[in-house]
């Protein structure tokens, strides 16, 4: 287990390609169970599939060969692994309902978290065939079916809200009243429905400008998603208006509700939108 003064914590465009890369295998993993696959229901009635299982699997052969000593806290193994001042949150297949449902709005999503707080991050999104990465900076990139890159990484940042507004992409599968009552003061357009971490991609790379989630979600849900939209320049509150903390076993890393945003200006107006409710 390593510390937080390791040396390899320092170059966190260095981690986030390592887990760019992981992300990248459990990809593979999961396309290749994209026919196949058995399906149950865990203990809180959520799915979790074969798919799910063989991700998770590729995803941390590659995590202890490309950052070897951090332990891994996962969806599917969440109860055998506790959190230190350094441990890696992984969500092998986040929208497994999309999944299941023959959708492709699923993906991988891998962080890195030093005293509560992501220092990097990757977000696989492979039957799209995109990826978005960041440590310092943030990074998208597309990959083929194999995992292999395709063209080289690109710097991405969130763009400036549109004179018509912003654009807001909505959980397909997880719908809110007190979501919808938030977005529907700050947004005149019907949200765009998407499902999983794949949103803070788009927001990261300025093809959307809001995202607000009331309901349950997790903390593996929306900690890789928290440093690639951070580090593109936007920000993730919840609706108390601090930054999300990671690793809280007491709440059994559950988050509370948040605000995704391209920026901390919008991400307020959010907040003050549901004080006023």
């Amino acid at each position: 287990m390593i510390g937080r003064d390791d040396p390899r914590l320092k170059d966190r465009d260095a981690i986030a390609r390592k887990l760019a890369a992981a992300a990248r295998a459990a990809s593979v993993a999961l396309l290749q169970k994209r026919a196949a696959y058995e399906v149950r229901l865990k203990t809180d009635g959520s799915p979790v599939c074969s798919a799910d299982l063989a991700a998770d699997l590729a995803a941390k052969a590659a995590l202890e060969r490309l950052a070897p000593g951090i332990p891994v806290v996962s969806e599917e193994t969440v109860e055998t692994v506790q959190p230190g001042p350094v441990f890696i949150l992984l969500d092998p297949l986040d929208g497994t309902r999309e999944f299941i449902a023959g959708g492709d709005n699923y993906c991988v999503a891998i962080a890195v978290v030093v005293d509560g707080r992501p220092i990097a991050g990757a977000i696989a999104a492979p039957a799209l065939g995109r990826l978005w990465f960041a440590g310092e900076h943030a990074y998208a990139q597309g990959f083929g079916m194999g995992g292999a890159p395709v063209g080289r990484a690109r710097l991405v940042h969130v763009r400036e809200v549109p004179d018509a507004g912003p654009r807001l992409l909505v959980s397909r599968f997880h719908g809110d009243g007190r979501s919808d009552g938030i977005a529907a003061s700050l947004c005149s357009m019907q949200g765009v429905p998407v499902s999983s971490a794949i949103k803070f991609g788009l927001l990261a790379e300025g093809e959307a400008d809001l995202h607000v989630r009331c309901g349950q979600t997790m903390e593996w849900d929306i900690a890789a998603g928290d440093a690639i939209l951070s580090a593109a320049g936007g920000v993730v509150l919840t609706l108390d208006g601090a930054v999300p903390r990671y690793g809280v076993v007491e709440r059994q890393f559950r988050n509370p509700p948040f605000v995704a945003a391209s920026s901390e200006a919008l991400a307020r107006r959010a907040i003050a939108g549901d004080a006023a409710a």
